[in-house]
Protein backbone atom coordinates (compact mmCIF):
# COMPACT_ATOMS: atom_id res chain seq x y z
CA UNK A 1 0.00 0.00 0.00
CA UNK A 2 1.13 3.53 -0.74
CA UNK A 3 -0.24 7.02 -0.37
CA UNK A 4 -2.93 7.72 -2.95
CA UNK A 5 -3.00 11.53 -2.92
CA UNK A 6 -0.26 13.24 -4.93
CA UNK A 7 -0.27 16.20 -2.51
CA UNK A 8 1.00 13.87 0.22
CA UNK A 9 3.80 12.55 -1.97
CA UNK A 10 4.81 16.13 -2.83
CA UNK A 11 4.93 17.09 0.85
CA UNK A 12 6.94 13.98 1.71
CA UNK A 13 9.43 14.72 -1.08
CA UNK A 14 9.78 18.29 0.22
CA UNK A 15 10.51 16.80 3.66
CA UNK A 16 13.39 14.64 2.42
CA UNK A 17 11.66 11.40 1.52
CA UNK A 18 12.71 9.46 -1.59
CA UNK A 19 11.65 6.12 -3.00
CA UNK A 20 13.66 3.31 -1.43
CA UNK A 21 14.56 5.31 1.69
CA UNK A 22 15.66 3.05 4.56
CA UNK A 23 16.50 4.58 7.93
CA UNK A 24 15.60 1.61 10.14
CA UNK A 25 19.12 1.44 11.59
CA UNK A 26 18.75 5.07 12.77
CA UNK A 27 15.45 4.46 14.58
CA UNK A 28 14.91 3.74 18.23
CA UNK A 29 11.70 2.23 19.55
CA UNK A 30 10.35 3.09 23.01
CA UNK A 31 8.90 -0.38 23.59
CA UNK A 32 9.23 -3.87 22.16
CA UNK A 33 6.74 -5.45 19.80
CA UNK A 34 6.13 -2.82 17.13
CA UNK A 35 4.06 -4.44 14.37
CA UNK A 36 5.92 -5.32 11.18
CA UNK A 37 3.80 -2.93 9.09
CA UNK A 38 4.63 -0.06 11.46
CA UNK A 39 8.35 -0.89 11.29
CA UNK A 40 8.22 -0.97 7.47
CA UNK A 41 6.40 2.36 7.44
CA UNK A 42 8.91 3.92 9.84
CA UNK A 43 11.80 2.43 7.88
CA UNK A 44 10.75 4.51 4.87
CA UNK A 45 9.12 7.59 6.45
CA UNK A 46 10.59 7.75 9.95
CA UNK A 47 12.40 10.87 11.18
CA UNK A 48 10.74 13.05 8.54
CA UNK A 49 9.33 16.41 9.59
CA UNK A 50 6.40 17.20 7.34
CA UNK A 51 5.42 20.86 7.48
CA UNK A 52 2.53 22.73 5.94
CA UNK A 53 3.88 26.25 5.46
CA UNK A 54 1.06 28.78 5.30
CA UNK A 55 3.33 31.64 4.26
CA UNK A 56 7.03 32.30 4.19
CA UNK A 57 8.75 35.62 3.55
CA UNK A 58 11.93 37.36 4.62
CA UNK A 59 10.34 38.54 7.87
CA UNK A 60 8.21 35.67 9.03
CA UNK A 61 7.44 32.02 8.44
CA UNK A 62 4.10 30.60 9.55
CA UNK A 63 3.76 26.83 9.79
CA UNK A 64 0.10 25.77 9.80
CA UNK A 65 0.79 22.16 10.74
CA UNK A 66 3.78 20.02 11.62
CA UNK A 67 4.07 16.25 11.80
CA UNK A 68 7.25 14.65 13.05
CA UNK A 69 7.42 10.93 12.34
CA UNK A 70 9.49 9.62 15.23
CA UNK A 71 8.36 6.83 17.59
CA UNK A 72 10.55 8.11 20.45
CA UNK A 73 8.51 11.31 20.80
CA UNK A 74 6.28 10.80 23.81
CA UNK A 75 8.30 7.89 25.18
CA UNK A 76 7.13 8.69 28.74
CA UNK A 77 3.49 8.14 27.79
CA UNK A 78 4.10 4.37 28.02
CA UNK A 79 4.50 4.73 31.79
CA UNK A 80 1.81 3.15 33.94
CA UNK A 81 -0.10 6.44 34.17
CA UNK A 82 0.62 7.63 30.62
CA UNK A 83 -1.79 8.28 27.75
CA UNK A 84 -0.63 5.29 25.67
CA UNK A 85 -1.16 2.88 28.55
CA UNK A 86 -4.54 4.44 29.35
CA UNK A 87 -5.86 4.27 25.78
CA UNK A 88 -4.40 0.79 25.23
CA UNK A 89 -6.46 -0.42 28.18
CA UNK A 90 -9.67 1.11 26.77
CA UNK A 91 -9.00 -0.18 23.23
CA UNK A 92 -8.06 -3.61 24.53
CA UNK A 93 -4.88 -3.70 22.46
CA UNK A 94 -1.41 -2.20 22.61
CA UNK A 95 -0.88 1.05 20.72
CA UNK A 96 2.44 2.13 19.24
CA UNK A 97 3.56 5.71 18.82
CA UNK A 98 4.54 6.89 15.34
CA UNK A 99 5.06 10.60 15.98
CA UNK A 100 3.52 13.91 16.92
CA UNK A 101 1.18 16.31 15.11
CA UNK A 102 0.86 20.04 15.75
CA UNK A 103 -1.04 22.37 16.03
CA UNK A 104 -3.55 19.92 17.50
CA UNK A 105 -1.04 18.49 19.96
CA UNK A 106 -1.82 14.84 19.25
CA UNK A 107 0.39 11.78 19.22
CA UNK A 108 -0.10 9.63 16.15
CA UNK A 109 -0.30 5.95 17.04
CA UNK A 110 -1.27 2.64 15.49
CA UNK A 111 -2.51 -0.59 16.98
CA UNK A 112 -1.38 -4.13 16.16
CA UNK A 113 -3.94 -4.27 13.32
CA UNK A 114 -2.53 -1.11 11.69
CA UNK A 115 -5.42 1.22 12.57
CA UNK A 116 -4.27 4.80 13.14
CA UNK A 117 -5.29 7.06 16.02
CA UNK A 118 -4.68 10.64 17.16
CA UNK A 119 -4.19 10.57 20.92
CA UNK A 120 -4.12 13.57 23.20
CA UNK A 121 -6.91 15.30 25.04
CA UNK A 122 -9.20 12.84 23.23
CA UNK A 123 -8.70 9.72 21.13
CA UNK A 124 -9.68 9.76 17.47
CA UNK A 125 -9.64 6.90 14.98
CA UNK A 126 -8.36 8.35 11.66
CA UNK A 127 -7.68 5.42 9.33
CA UNK A 128 -7.89 1.69 8.76
CA UNK A 129 -4.17 1.46 7.91
CA UNK A 130 -1.02 3.56 8.20
CA UNK A 131 -1.31 5.15 4.77
CA UNK A 132 -4.98 6.10 5.02
CA UNK A 133 -4.54 7.40 8.57
CA UNK A 134 -1.47 9.52 7.87
CA UNK A 135 -3.03 10.81 4.65
CA UNK A 136 -6.20 11.85 6.52
CA UNK A 137 -4.10 13.65 9.13
CA UNK A 138 -1.91 15.52 6.65
CA UNK A 139 -4.88 16.51 4.49
CA UNK A 140 -6.86 17.40 7.64
CA UNK A 141 -9.66 15.14 6.46
CA UNK A 142 -11.73 14.84 9.61
CA UNK A 143 -14.96 13.63 8.02
CA UNK A 144 -13.97 9.96 8.40
CA UNK A 145 -12.70 10.40 11.97
CA UNK A 146 -14.37 8.70 14.90
CA UNK A 147 -14.03 9.83 18.50
CA UNK A 148 -13.72 7.41 21.38
CA UNK A 149 -16.27 7.71 24.17
CA UNK A 150 -13.93 6.84 27.02
CA UNK A 151 -16.77 6.03 29.41
CA UNK A 152 -18.33 3.35 27.19
CA UNK A 153 -15.43 2.34 24.92
CA UNK A 154 -17.69 3.03 21.91
CA UNK A 155 -16.93 5.21 18.90
CA UNK A 156 -19.07 8.03 17.58
CA UNK A 157 -18.89 9.78 14.24
CA UNK A 158 -18.95 13.49 13.49
CA UNK A 159 -22.78 13.36 13.42
CA UNK A 160 -22.78 12.21 17.06
CA UNK A 161 -23.95 8.66 16.24
CA UNK A 162 -22.35 5.58 17.75
CA UNK A 163 -20.78 3.40 15.06
CA UNK A 164 -18.59 0.32 14.87
CA UNK A 165 -14.87 0.77 14.35
CA UNK A 166 -13.95 -0.29 10.79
Amino acid sequence: MRFSDKRIITRLLESGWFDGRNILKNLEFPIEGYPLDAKKFLQEYGLLKVQDVEYDNEYQRYIASYFEINPMIGKGHYDSDGDFTYYSSILGKQIFNLGYFKPDGYYICCDVDGRVYKIGEYCFYVGVDLYEGIENILLMNTLKSLQLDEDTGKWWNMDGEYVKLP
